[in-house]
């Protein structure tokens, strides 16, 4: 071997020992079994703080733009003890994750997981709702700036690592075509006519108030003649998303036209039915609007009254209710933006007077 050739050699090895992960550069025998191992005692660990079979059910951690999700489904339908599990473990962390505790983490990894320091010194910074789905649940989770953002990037890599879920890592649009947007599935999107992108949008707008539902403050009075009601938020931008649904909510109540999203029930079917039997007005406030809604027919203010009172249980329990709405009604695509109809999601509620 020349001179020439060994310094050739020599090169191209360092290249290759310096371009090798941390701890990769030199296998040593036993090197993929240790790994192995640490993963199944990452599954037993996860298994006492979850409270469900690892291996029974199936992980995904994915980024958005705004956030990301969690994801946890059984493999097999009818394992109706794990489904249970999972469901109730997530309600459980999506609690625990806005209080800034991430011990189930750590006791699941055996260790503090990277992003959840930060996830912790800024909470108020980030929310997360809940969400079941048909063969689990979901946390969804939005941060409010750069910094918590970066967090919750840096939680869901690294669990997407130890889980070995395979899921990609890109960070992608919430309502990115064959993902889901703020819980809510590529087939819940769908609407009875087809939507356009103005609908999409209020979908959209929809969706970040339900995110944004412990921002704001909600309180629904009963009149002889129909409803007041008073949505507000601290939050200039929550404040913003409210005057804006509830400037486009009205001009289709006041049109008639039913907009065919999820979740409608038959008192908001009632109300765009007889929308030229209401009267509607709408103040703005610094914080939000005040929206008063009558009718000369008592079955229409019935039908406004129970309609407040489906918005005020919406907006009490975010994604959750949204969810057992939409199954009450069958899973069927109808009316979810119309249930929003004067207001949006909210913290501090006053229960609706009877």
């Amino acid at each position: 071997m020349t001179h020439r050739f060994r310094n050739v050699v020599a090169v191209v090895a360092a290249a290759a020992w310096l371009s090798a992960p941390a701890g990769a550069q030199q296998p040593q025998p036993g090197q993929e079994h240790d790994h192995d191992a640490h993963h199944r005692d990452m599954l037993t660990r996860g298994a006492q703080a979850m409270g469900f079979d690892q291996e029974r059910t199936v992980h995904h951690f994915l980024l958005y733009e705004d956030g990301g999700a969690i994801d946890v489904a059984v493999k097999e339908a009818g394992d109706h003890a794990n489904l249970h599990a999972v469901r109730q473990h997530l309600q459980q962390i999506a609690g625990l994750f806005k209080a800034g505790d991430f011990g189930k983490p750590a006791l699941t990894h055996a260790q503090q997981v990277p992003g959840t320091a930060d996830m912790t010194r800024l909470k108020e910074r980030i929310t997360y709702q809940y969400q079941e789905t048909p063969l689990g649940g979901r946390v969804r989770i939005v941060a409010r700036d750069a910094e918590a953002l970066a967090a919750v990037h840096a939680f869901l890599k690294f669990q997407i690592e130890d889980h070995r879920t395979g899921d990609s890592g890109v960070v992608q649009q919430p309502s990115a075509p064959g993902r889901t947007m703020n819980g809510m599935g590529p087939g819940m999107m769908m609407m009875q006519g087809g939507h356009d992108a103005s609908a999409m949008a209020q979908m959209r707008d929809i969706h970040e108030l339900f995110a944004n539902h412990d921002r704001m403050t909600r309180t629904v009075t009963n009149l002889a003649d129909g409803i007041r009601t008073v949505t507000e938020s601290n939050d200039p931008q929550v404040a913003k998303l409210i005057t804006d649904h509830v400037a486009s909510s009205r001009k289709q109540v006041d049109s008639g036209i039913d907009p065919g999203l999820p979740i409608e029930s038959p008192a908001l079917r009632a109300i765009y039915a007889n929308y030229d039997k209401i009267v509607t007005t709408v103040e703005a406030t610094e914080k939000g609007v005040v929206v008063v809604q009558t009718s000369t027919d008592a079955q229409v203010v019935a039908a406004l009254q129970q309609h407040a009172a489906e918005v005020t249980e919406l907006i009490k329990d975010g994604m959750a209710a949204m969810h057992k709405a939409m199954m009450k009604n069958g899973g069927m695509m109808q009316g979810m933006r119309g249930r929003m109809m004067e207001t949006a999601p909210q913290r501090v509620m006053t229960p609706n007077p009877k």
